[in-house]
């Protein structure tokens, strides 16, 4: 079966490579990623204290999710714009932005992903910094909530130099196999589908009788040669030999 759908097997194949390739991003991007701390000024750590509680470790975990995602909004990323002046709209400073908890931490990573590594490095250490400046300016430090919380950047982002993974190979791995799927499940269909007889075994199997006799395929050779000259209304043949003569013995 592989051997006869052999080219339907590989049209198949080729396709699902070719849009494997086709889907994977070509441009190289970087990403920057700066570091922000979330902390209480107003709790003590001092185990005697008393301040330790589950209400206000809760509390702070909900201000880091609350700075977090704010960073990646047009506020926030308008900001940096407008410090960095870079030739980038708020929009897409706001797509290229992702922010997220470090696990079991007060710290939240902020990383900014562009074309030119440089950008990339400036527009992470500016949105981290727009936020700084977001949240003292909505709580001043003369408040009572500044008193208690604080968020600073804690480190800054360096120029990245090693482009991300453009995961070619991957999707490359995964068309293929999905052209494989593909293929057998056309190839099933098209036997499934096929009433052709190819052998006096499948024959006697489908039709439960025994083979008298077989047809074989001869295609266009004929099993006497061809006239070599003819006249007209009178066929004359000029070389028969007994070779040629023996199928009609």
């Amino acid at each position: 079966i592989v051997r006869r759908r052999l080219l339907l097997i590989v049209v198949i194949l080729v396709a699902a490579l070719g849009t494997g390739f086709v889907i994977t991003p070509r441009d190289h991007n970087y990403t920057a990623t700066s570091t922000l701390y979330v902390g209480s000024r107003a709790i003590d750590v001092n185990p005697t204290s008393g301040q330790q509680s589950g209400d206000r470790v809760a509390g702070l975990d909900r201000l880091i999710a609350t700075f977090t995602a704010l960073l990646p909004t047009r506020p926030i990323a308008q900001a940096a714009v407008t410090a960095t002046n870079v030739a980038r709209s708020p929009d897409q400073v706001a797509g290229s932005t992702s922010a997220k908890q470090v696990v079991n931490t007060d710290l939240i990573s902020v990383s900014y992903t562009d074309r030119d590594p440089a950008v990339s490095q400036l527009l992470a250490n500016a949105v981290a910094a727009s936020l700084v400046a977001q949240i003292r300016a909505f709580e001043p430090r003369d408040s009572k909530a500044a008193a208690g919380q604080v968020v600073s950047v804690y480190q800054e982002a360096g120029r990245p130099v090693v482009p991300n993974p453009t995961g070619r190979v991957r999707n490359l791995v995964l068309a293929g196999l999905f052209g494989l799927i593909v293929a057998g499940g056309v190839i099933a269909l098209l036997e499934y589908l096929d009433i052709t007889v190819r052998s006096a075994e499948y024959a006697e199997r489908q039709l439960e009788l025994p083979v008298l006799g077989v047809v074989p395929a001869l295609g266009s050779e004929l099993p006497v040669p061809r006239a070599v000259r003819a006249r007209t209304g009178v066929l004359q043949v000029d070389q028969l030999s007994d070779r040629a003569e023996a199928p009609f013995a």
